[in-house]
């Protein structure tokens, strides 16, 4: 039986209050030529879902590292896969760079144990739960076909700049794309930012695109100048967060981030022995 967070969580990603409810509307357009998504930090699927009902005869890997919550993917993904012509697969592992995986093929996971999703570091302004465990180590470039056309979707916690480092052979090819979300926090194990994410993706010739408030969709791009007018429209919102990290108090931030989480339960208000009506496709 799902405990209750998950029933909370399964509501956030699949109900009508769906965080990235408007990405979902426009990504039929965005996967458009797409032969392989790989869905970084899945969860209970939600991205993998709307990608399997879009794709045709694709490769679909979604990589959890909560045990838990790798849990219910997987039995999210058997159903989905049993209807679809694409093949979903789901790793149970978190994904960095080499770096990490050169001190060993295992790496500490934080989960929470509530519906803060965990990381590789935990965020103090987020919860006080945070108790490691350890998990298989993968790098997107273990999944580098060279013929594909790959589509990866990164929600890891402040850890992205690692996921990006770890595919250095997809932005070689300059087949891949990347639908990132880039946490406020940062990077707490390595003491990188927001504005470090933005310098990689100049470097490695990708542009960058706000989607959402914290999503971001970087795509290789020849032109030089096209490349750095997008990462100059993406300093201020990003140059806020990492301000906001730096200066405002510790304690005003574990306030306002808890009780942003605490309003977003209160929506959900669930009863006890009951859950969110219709929220798991």
């Amino acid at each position: 039986m799902r405990s209750n967070y998950q029933e909370y969580l399964a509501w956030t990603y699949f109900g009508e209050q769906a965080f990235d409810r408007d990405e979902f509307v426009r990504l039929k357009e965005t996967l458009q030529g797409t032969t392989r998504f790989i869905d970084v930090g899945a969860s209970h699927g939600v991205y993998t879902y709307h990608a399997n009902e879009i794709l045709r005869n694709a490769e679909i890997i979604a990589i959890e590292a909560d045990p838990e919550r790798f849990q219910i993917l997987q039995e999210n993904a058997k159903r989905w896969a049993a209807d679809s012509s694409n093949t979903i697969r789901c790793i149970n592992a978190a994904a960095s760079d080499e770096q990490d995986r050169g001190t060993a093929p295992q790496i500490e996971f934080y989960t929470t144990g509530t519906q803060i999703s965990g990381g590789l570091f935990s965020v103090a302004e987020r919860s006080d739960r945070y108790a490691p465990t350890r998990v298989p180590l993968v790098c997107l470039d273990d999944f580098f076909e060279p013929s594909s056309r790959t589509f990866v979707k990164i929600d890891v916690e402040g850890a992205e700049l690692r996921v990006l480092k770890g595919a250095v052979r997809h932005l070689s090819a300059g087949n891949a794309r990347f639908f990132t979300e880039i946490s406020w926090w940062g990077d707490r194990g390595r003491g990188t930012n927001a504005l470090d994410v933005l310098k990689f993706c100049l470097a490695h010739g990708l542009r960058v695109d706000r989607r959402l408030k914290s999503d971001y969709l970087m795509a290789p791009e020849p032109n030089a100048t096209v490349r750095l007018m997008s990462v100059l429209r993406c300093l201020r919102p990003l140059g806020i967060r990492v301000a906001y990290d730096t200066i405002v108090p510790l304690r005003l931030r574990t306030w306002r981030e808890r009780r942003q989480n605490r309003r977003r339960w209160g929506l959900w208000a669930p009863r006890e022995g009951t859950g969110p009506k219709g929220a798991t496709p």
